[in-house]
């Protein structure tokens, strides 16, 4: 955090994303113990602001990345490398090729997601919390598409009923009888909520704009 300070300064100069992007490549190559050379190809964004949201769990978050399916990489490559920034990208090749062709938004913060990174127990895997990190992306560009018109918004998704649960803790809402959701409160803001099936449906019935987290995701993952 405090490593931070002194990248806001170079505000004044360039870009928000040029200092980000900056910021997290250093992050990179300052990680103990050492990670090798910065990452490269269409996940690199997504790479190098997982290892600052995961911290001491980043080796294990890195490593579980790879053992993601296609879609839930896809998934975390697109939507944390748009920028929430008119006219800004990050360098061609870090990120896939319809996030710079063309540019669109709204970008998403998931607030309290490091948290969730960050609170792996014993008997959970980083695995299972990136698979259920990414569906909480899917939802929120289910309730807010991906358009041009769009492109310097920013929406902020909260996760703080699950932050501090195993991946564990989830499943067990849903064999108790609830659901996951992910409800939109206004044009900025969406949370994720546990909620009944006699909630959700008078929440349909009052046409109040909701995903439904399909958290089983997780399962594909052995804890």
């Amino acid at each position: 955090f405090l490593r931070s300070f002194e990248f806001v300064e170079k505000i004044a100069d360039r870009t928000e994303t040029e200092v980000n992007e900056e910021y997290l490549k250093v992050r990179w190559l300052e990680h103990s113990p050492p990670l090798g050379p910065l990452p490269t190809g269409t996940d690199a964004i997504a790479r190098m602001r997982l290892l600052c949201m995961a911290q001491s769990n980043a080796r294990a978050v890195l490593q579980d990345f790879q053992l993601l399916s296609e879609d839930d990489r896809e998934v975390l490559a697109t939507e944390m490398a748009r920028t929430g920034c008119l006219g800004q990208s990050y360098s061609p090749g870090l990120a896939p090729g319809n996030v710079y062709d063309p540019p669109q938004g709204p970008a998403f913060l998931v607030y309290y997601g490091p948290a969730f990174l960050q609170s792996i127990s014993d008997g959970d895997r980083a695995v299972r919390k990136l698979s259920a990190l990414a569906e909480v992306y899917r939802c929120a560009r289910e309730l807010w598409p991906a358009t041009v018109s769009k492109v310097a918004a920013n929406v902020t998704v909260r996760v703080d009923m699950i932050k501090g649960l195993s991946t564990t803790d989830i499943l067990t809402a849903i064999q108790d009888g609830d659901v996951w959701l992910l409800v939109k409160h206004n044009e900025s803001e969406a949370f994720v909520e546990r909620s009944s099936k006699k909630r959700l449906n008078k929440m349909i019935a009052q046409s109040q704009s909701v995903q439904i987290l399909d958290m089983s995701c997780v399962q594909a993952y052995a804890p």
